[in-house]
């Protein structure tokens, strides 16, 4: 594992310097991800997000330094807070903490995103009609595309389900944030082997994907029944899971 120090000498300043060529309303630039954490791996890329005070005149950039992939992203401070206020799709309804490290500052550069900056966002919120909703689908489903689509739905939207059951957890990247999801305590019999299932993280047959949505469908609900019968802010929705109908809809009684 690798990190910022290990990089080809002068090669951050030389990037800087590019960068600030190429958006001159530019007033810092951190780098994030795996560089920034000291855990790049060879195939790892450099991440740079390039911050500005107006817009930038390019969102994206990528370059390539040898074997080197540099992917750059830009946008202004005031875009960058709107971002850190809303969850992350890609999270599984946990909070993400991503710390990045200043390759060039400036003093509203700090203020605005503080040192050290990064990137946060809040934990997603429960939707449990959601979760039911891709249970009917992988469960009717009637060919293997429209079940693995379904049962991978079923996948996303669960843990958040389970997040106030838990102990709070933030994340940093996709990989942590499935591995988190796996590794939830209180969670229905067999969650990690069903939710690796649906992931598709573990090979199964159809037969097997079936088996892994019915059980967590019917394991989630009854915990939730049981933990959390108010997961998600619609009244009637914690009605027709204390009444049982989400599960007579699903036919998983």
């Amino acid at each position: 594992m690798t990190g910022l120090d290990d990089l080809p000498d002068r090669l951050a300043g030389r990037l800087v310097a590019r960068l600030r060529d190429e958006e001159p309303d530019a007033v810092g630039v951190f780098a994030f991800g795996s560089y920034a954490q000291g855990a790049a791996a060879p195939t790892s890329d450099l991440d740079l997000q390039v911050v500005t005070l107006a817009a930038s005149r390019v969102p994206f950039r990528t370059w390539f330094v040898g074997d080197l992939h540099v992917s750059v992203g830009a946008a202004s401070t005031d875009e960058l807070r709107r971002r850190q206020a809303v969850p992350a799709s890609w999270a599984l309804g946990f909070a993400v903490e991503g710390p990045g490290d200043w390759l060039w500052s400036t003093a509203a550069a700090v203020a605005a995103l503080g040192d050290p900056p990064g990137f946060s966002h809040p934990p997603g919120e429960p939707e449990l009609e959601d979760f039911v909703e891709w249970c009917a689908k992988a469960l009717r489903a009637d060919d293997p595309v429209r079940l693995r689509v379904a049962a991978h739905g079923m996948g996303e939207t669960a843990p958040t389900l389970l997040r106030d059951l838990n102990a709070p957890r933030t994340v940093r990247n996709r990989v942590d944030a499935v591995r988190a999801a796996l590794e939830l305590a209180t969670a229905p019999d067999g969650w990690a082997e069903d939710l690796a299932s649906l992931l598709g993280l573990e090979p199964a047959d159809d037969d097997g994907i079936r088996v892994a949505a019915e059980r967590l469908a019917r394991g989630l609900l009854a915990l939730l029944r049981e933990r959390a019968p108010a997961v998600d802010p619609q009244p009637d929705l914690t009605r027709y899971l204390v009444d049982g109908t989400l599960e007579r809809h699903l036919g998983v009684t």
